[in-house]
């Protein structure tokens, strides 16, 4: 599951309904995702001063980078309550999958890094954030299930710890369709909800 319809980026749904969680938008995280060696600041420098004054990201409680690679996603946390980075997969029990996103994720966090220490809003020294990858959250069981799962982690990621959440294939269905029309009912939705519901039942 992709997280844009056409051109509407989901990450700003979510962010205007969580204000003590930020959603950067996944182009964002592709920038950071390069090996260090080859990074350059100044390529995120503009979209996070934009969050900082915007979205007043020194509030928040986490931060979220979806990350993409051979149309898989994963999500990586900045949690900032507990000074850790946190990766979610929900793949992960695949081999194939984690050397695939291993990688990039490792580099968004070091190159993170990087780009907050000239402007750090939350006075934090993150290169003493830990690395910690928390184990036996919900998995999915299909191939295509990804985005869905980077989202329910998003949605149920608390002070505490992920909340248990249901992956029976009617709760996933259920869920979907609810995105689906908070996308549609959206204010920084332009397209014609009929119309795309014509396309999308054609499709179907």
């Amino acid at each position: 599951m992709s997280l844009y319809i056409e051109s509407f980026n989901i990450e700003h749904m979510y962010n205007s309904s969580k204000p003590r969680k930020f959603a950067f938008s996944p182009h964002v995280a592709t920038k950071l995702s390069v090996d260090p060696s080859s990074f350059n600041p100044n390529s995120c420098t503009k979209d996070f001063k934009r969050a900082c004054e915007k979205n007043d990201i020194a509030k928040s409680d986490q931060l979220f980078f979806t990350i993409v690679k051979q149309d898989h996603w994963a999500l990586v946390v900045v949690n900032l309550m507990h000074k850790q980075f946190n990766v979610f997969d929900s793949n992960s029990q695949d081999s194939d999958y984690v050397s695939i996103l291993e990688k990039p994720c490792c580099n968004l966090i070091e190159n993170f890094k990087t780009l907050v220490r000239e402007r750090n809003p939350w006075k934090h020294d993150l290169d003493k954030f830990e690395s910690f990858n928390p184990s036996g959250y919900p998995q999915q069981s299909t191939t295509f299930d990804c985005g869905l799962f980077a989202i329910l982690y998003m949605e149920n990621l608390t002070a505490k710890g992920l909340k248990p959440f249901s992956t029976d294939t009617t709760s996933l269905l259920n869920y979907r369709k609810y995105i689906a029309a908070k996308l549609f009912k959206h204010p920084q939705n332009t397209l014609s909800s009929e119309e795309e519901l014509q396309k999308l039942l054609k499709k179907s």
